[in-house]
């Protein structure tokens, strides 16, 4: 029985339903499979899950992420602001995740991480085309090119928040968006489909 609640509350103490539980634990085992490939490092990156319509779960701010449980996250409202007034930082990237949200209705998860693969591509697009694997990002064929939009890292999360917003389109159609010399960010409709974008973006990454 202890068990079974340890993870009950998230980390601004307000309950997790079972649904949300195991979803979290699912998310925290991605984490896990990212930092055995050296994509975590340090306290970066962060993680979240549509919670319900105008609601997110994201990853607190300044916690390891191979180290997260379920009681890691908090609830956030799709401005990105915490939903308990007294609630620990959420991700200082919290409204990239939100602004995903905002702009792809179908978007249930966002996986944000810093793998080395990724660091060299230029903005304002990188472009991936000729490969198998570009049908994991739904692509027709190996033939239709998907164009990953990049964004010059400003760290004004305002400002990319507006990008992300504005280029709507490119980031519905290639899964994912790339900040310069920093990390990648996936979504999908499930956490299995944010990671398959990610890992067919990251072998993609590997041979261009």
């Amino acid at each position: 029985m202890i068990t079974q609640w340890k993870h009950a509350r998230d980390a601004s103490q307000m309950p997790l339903s079972a649904f949300e539980r195991i979803q979290l634990k699912r998310l925290c085992e991605v984490a896990r499979r990212l930092d055995a490939r050296l994509a975590i490092p340090a306290s970066s990156s962060n993680f979240s899950m549509r919670s319900a319509e105008n609601q997110v779960l994201v990853t607190r701010s300044g916690v390891h992420k191979r180290l997260i449980t379920p009681s890691s996250f908090l609830r956030v409202d799709l401005s990105g602001v915490a939903v308990e007034a007294h609630a620990p930082k959420p991700s200082d990237e919290t409204a990239l995740h939100c602004a995903v949200y905002r702009s792809i209705p179908e978007a249930k998860f966002v996986i944000h991480c810093h793998p080395v693969d990724v660091e060299f591509m230029k903005a304002p697009k990188h472009i991936f085309d000729g490969h198998e694997l570009l049908k994991a990002l739904g692509c027709p064929d190996h033939m239709t090119p998907v164009q990953l939009p990049v964004f010059a890292n400003s760290q004004d999360m305002a400002a990319l928040s507006h990008l992300v917003v504005k280029h709507k389109k490119d980031v519905l159609h290639s899964k994912a968006f790339v900040l310069q010399q920093h990390g990648i960010y996936c979504w999908g409709k499930t956490l299995e489909a944010a990671l398959c974008h990610l890992e067919a973006i990251l072998h993609l990454s590997q041979n261009h």
